[in-house]
């Protein structure tokens, strides 16, 4: 029976004990496991992704297993990470995160530091949730990203500016677009908010002053396509 974890190419050196295999896969699955219930806390996430988070680790050891010894087949499992950053490019940081986290839980218990594996994810996924549950306690971040639509008017753009300038401590003009034949002017600005201005006082301001506004408020920052 333990034949059948053998290589099978008749220049193998090495043989794979299979309850030590089984052992890696379950602890890689399990730690696989944990970041994705991590990764979960207070992120908007897909299913799908949350799958492939928990048996990436799995799968690293895996592969591990299978080209221990070979140099050349590691390279071409260098390929495949290629391919993982190829197609997480435009992911947000958080999901680049999770996905290096898994390989690196994967390479550890693929070569056999399980121990080492347990340890470190256990620590970085400890300061994880300290840094989530800490930001959500004392985030008073006041930057936000704003857009303003309005009818092209004159001197329509310097009323805007003197309106945020009021309630703002920081603004700056970012891009101007026009629409439905020059007719309506997009502005769009990040800003600074003072600290007893709030989100609804801003806009309400905005609508009150400005005939046919609309406003677009948030304090996302605008995701990249490229890193």
């Amino acid at each position: 029976m333990s034949s059948l974890f053998n290589s099978i190419f008749n220049n193998a050196t090495t043989s794979v004990n299979p309850l030590q295999l089984l052992f890696a896969l379950l602890v890689s699955l399990g730690l696989g496991m944990a970041l994705a219930w991590t990764y979960k806390y207070r992120t908007l996430y897909t299913r799908e992704f949350v799958i492939s988070l928990t048996l990436l680790p799995s799968l690293m050891t895996l592969v591990i297993f299978l080209v221990n010894g070979s140099l050349g087949t590691s390279i071409a499992v260098a390929g495949t990470f290629s391919l993982i950053r190829f197609r997480s490019a435009t992911s947000g940081s958080r999901e680049l995160i999770a996905i290096f986290l898994a390989m690196i839980i994967g390479l550890a218990a693929g070569t056999g530091y399980l121990l080492l594996a347990i340890l470190s994810t256990i620590f970085l996924l400890a300061i994880w949730l300290l840094l989530e549950t800490q930001q959500s306690r004392t985030d008073n971040q006041r930057r936000r990203h704003l857009t303003v639509t309005v009818d092209k008017e004159e001197s329509i753009s310097s009323r805007v500016q003197q309106i945020l300038e009021s309630l703002c401590t920081e603004v700056d003009l970012i891009s101007v677009n026009t629409s439905n034949g020059g007719d309506r002017l997009t502005l769009t600005y990040e800003i600074d908010l003072q600290a007893q201005i709030d989100d609804f006082q801003l806009t309400d301001r905005l609508i009150t002053s400005i005939d046919n506004c609309d406003v677009a408020l948030t304090k996302k920052a605008k995701k990249k396509k490229n890193l």
